[in-house]
């Protein structure tokens, strides 16, 4: 498992402690820092740890420092990241369990450093036991969603250029719209699966295609595309496409992806 670390001065020599065990483990450990105990502002420390376990590059995250609490505060800052404060064996165990927390908080002042160590373990050890626990989280994540969007900040918008070449014609000479269609799915498996890399999206329906303007040889377009809403199985993405010669518009459409298991069947998206 690769699993990020990042603290404050308070939290190094914890830090140091916990790399060592975690690699002894057999775990792949990517450290943010900081690297000594001159004093520093934890959040520059925290966050990229936090968005090295939302981006999926890790897959568990610690973040340590005097208490706990600032560190845990500014974790969960980045979206998708639901970050546990533990300071026994059973609110680690717990964080797993219950509420799929995939980063802990430590106070290195709180509690001793062999705790600390047992604490990591027994998180790490723990399993999410989903069922009644996850509409809670769905819940959450809703919630997350609803307030970044009346802040402006909405999911990640993704980018595609392509340079119209002659073999994408019809016989009238302007693109056919198979190609655009096969696009614009492209684009949302690409903003589904990023935006929750955890699950694995298939095309349940496309809405209808507004094609506004037609596309010729030597054009230049701009497929965007990104997560308009996500509900229990299944997420929404919105697709649109710009000329980038002529700044007109070509279409827009959105599309219904589902997330499916291993047995084949639509599922619940893990958060």
């Amino acid at each position: 498992m690769r699993i990020a670390l990042g603290t404050d001065h308070a939290g190094f020599e914890y830090k140091n402690r916990i790399a060592e065990m975690l690699t002894a483990a057999g775990h792949e450990v990517k450290d943010f820092g900081t690297h000594s105990t001159e004093p520093v502002d934890y959040p520059l420390y925290i966050a990229p740890a936090a968005e090295a376990v939302a981006r999926g590059d890790c897959e568990r995250g610690v973040v340590l420092g005097g208490s706990g609490n600032g560190e845990q505060i500014a974790a969960n800052k980045v979206r998708g990241i639901r970050c546990a404060l533990a300071w026994t064996l059973e609110t680690a165990r717990l964080a797993r369990q219950h509420n799929d927390a995939q980063v802990l908080a430590i106070g290195a002042r709180m509690v001793p450093l062999e705790l600390a160590l047992e604490i990591v373990r027994t998180w790490l050890g723990a399993e999410f036991e989903g069922g009644r626990h996850i509409p809670r989280l769905i819940e959450i994540a809703a919630l997350e969603e609803r307030f970044a969007a009346r802040s402006g900040d909405a999911f990640p918008r993704h980018e595609k250029t392509l340079l119209i070449r002659p073999e994408f014609l019809n016989q009238r000479g302007t693109v056919f719209g198979g190609y655009m269609m096969q696009w614009a799915d492209d684009m949302a498996f690409n903003a589904a699966s990023l935006t929750l890399p955890k699950a694995s999206f298939v095309t349940r329906r496309f809405d209808a295609f507004d094609f506004k303007r037609p596309v010729a040889s030597g054009d230049i377009l701009k497929v965007y595309s990104r997560v308009a809403k996500v509900g229990t199985t299944s997420c929404v993405v919105e697709v649109w496409c710009v000329n980038a010669r002529t700044a007109e518009d070509v279409f827009h459409t959105t599309a219904v992806m589902v997330n499916v298991g291993s047995d084949a069947l639509k599922a619940a998206i893990p958060l």
